[in-house]
């Protein structure tokens, strides 16, 4: 029988061994891969979702608090601070290039016009601030003292009556009140709707009381009447503390307002480019979730050729082992056939080493019958010596005493001789029940390795009594 063999059995369990390692090992290496890009993809989106929510928190904290005149700024500062921490922990973090997915070159692109947006954006604010706050305690200012200034204007048309001053002076005094009032109330129009002509009125009327006020300060006529004077002087004191609020009130508006275009420019490009780039990272995001996904199928198919790839070594080996076993199965009789191998086996091994034991115990069997027949032909040689000489005895004239001798050494070397020859008989005897064990041995430990098999213990009995027999 031929036991072919084209690979050891341990070379190719090693090799499927080797093969699911690195399979498993991929597998694993690569899902903790995905998962951690998808993950730190997913957190940076959830970042860009806030710093878009926060700019246009900014934007209408912005807005509102120009619209209620207020300075309190607490929450917008902490909407800024927040917004602030946020997109600095991503862009000194600069962690564009481990992800391999994302486009760089644009991501990259838009993260340092970001960071130039967020400055102008920042800085715009502060202004805002600042001129807001003083814009909110100007015109605290000029609404709290707009009817001291009315009353003093009041108090010179007054003392023009008592000192019967000419009705054309009187209506200038008078017009001068006058002008205080509508002042007052387009300065805040004009600070409410920032609408130019407004502006062009107020000036008007600011640049007539200006106007008034001055001539009536410097006009001689005015100070020949000390109470008049003192009215006029008063309101025109005032009147200089007055209208540097005013001042400061249009300086900061128009500030407030270059400061709010600006921050309505540059935070829409702002919230612009965190939508881009937020588009940028969810397309990164999207193609992780893909090649996870065609990566689950691919690991699948891995896994399913590894699975195959044992079943066929399992098939393989249980098919080179059956060989091997019905090859035993003719170990029992007398002439086994010869075991031929291809290649140096597990299984092929085992078969020369038994073939080769076969070929010592057959030795054994056949030296341990030359022996036997060696002491029986020695022992028939001795007998037929001894007779010859005692035949020869009786034709030569001895003396009893050499006879004796003679007789006594014969009787000597047939005793070796039987000696020896049942010696030899015994050792016989022990060499075949050794041989008889060994059979024993081998027969039964061939079959045990067909053990699964059904009907095995029948047939070893049925073969032991054939070989009693």
């Amino acid at each position: 029988m031929k036991l072919a063999f084209k690979n050891p059995i341990s070379s190719r369990l090693a090799a499927i061994a080797g093969t699911t390692f690195i399979v498993v090992f991929i597998v694993m290496t690569t899902n903790i891969y995905l998962n951690k890009e998808n993950l730190a993809l997913s957190g940076i989106l959830n970042s860009f979702n806030q710093q878009i929510r926060l700019s246009q928190t900014i934007l209408k904290e912005t807005y509102l608090r120009n619209y209620k005149n207020s300075k309190d700024f607490n929450e917008l500062n902490q909407e800024m601070k927040k917004f602030e921490e946020k997109f600095n922990a991503l862009y000194y973090q600069d962690n564009i290039d481990s992800f391999f997915w994302l486009d760089k070159k644009n991501a990259k692109r838009l993260f340092d016009e970001l960071h130039t947006q967020w400055q102008m954006f920042n800085s715009n604010i502060r202004s805002y601030q600042i001129a807001g706050a003083n814009l909110f305690v100007a015109k605290k200012f000029l609404t709290a003292h707009n009817k001291k200034l009315l009353d003093l204007s009041d108090n010179i048309v007054k003392e023009m009556l008592k000192a019967k001053f000419s009705q054309a002076q009187i209506n200038l005094a008078g017009k001068q009140r006058m002008l205080s009032q509508r002042m007052s109330y387009q300065l805040t129009v004009y600070t409410n709707t920032q609408e130019k002509e407004i502006y062009n009125e107020f000036f008007r009327s600011f640049e007539a009381y200006q106007s008034v006020i001055l001539d009536f300060y410097t006009s001689p006529i005015y100070k020949t009447n000390q109470h008049l004077y003192n009215a006029i002087k008063q309101n025109y004191d005032f009147w200089q503390e007055y209208a540097s609020y005013i001042h400061q009130v249009l300086t900061n508006q128009e500030v407030l307002n270059t400061s709010l275009d600006k921050i309505n420019d540059y935070g829409g490009e702002l919230i612009e480019n965190l939508k881009n780039i937020y588009s940028i990272y969810d397309k990164a995001i999207i193609k992780t979730e893909l090649i996870f996904h065609v990566f689950q199928y691919v690991a699948v198919a891995m896994i399913l050729v590894v699975i195959f790839g044992l079943l066929f070594t399992a098939f393989w080996a249980k098919k080179q082992i059956k060989n091997f076993l019905e090859y035993s199965k003719e170990l029992s009789i007398d002439n086994p056939p010869p075991i031929k191998i291809d290649e140096d086996t597990e299984l092929a091994q085992a078969s020369r080493n038994i073939n080769d034991f076969i070929q010592r115990i057959k030795k054994t069997k056949e030296n341990s019958l030359l022996a036997q027949k060696l002491g029986e032909q020695i022992h028939n040689e001795i007998s037929n010596i001894s007779t010859e000489i005692k035949a020869h005895m009786e034709e030569k004239d001895l003396s009893q005493e050499d006879k004796e001798k003679i007789y006594k050494e014969i009787g000597m070397s047939e005793y070796i001789a039987i000696q020896s020859g049942d010696e030899l008989i015994n050792i016989t005897k022990k060499l075949e029940k050794l041989n008889d064990s060994i059979d024993k041995s081998i027969y039964i430990y061939t079959h045990c390795l067909n053990c699964k098999n059904t009907g095995v213990d029948t047939e070893i009995k049925s073969n032991t009594k054939d070989k009693k027999a």
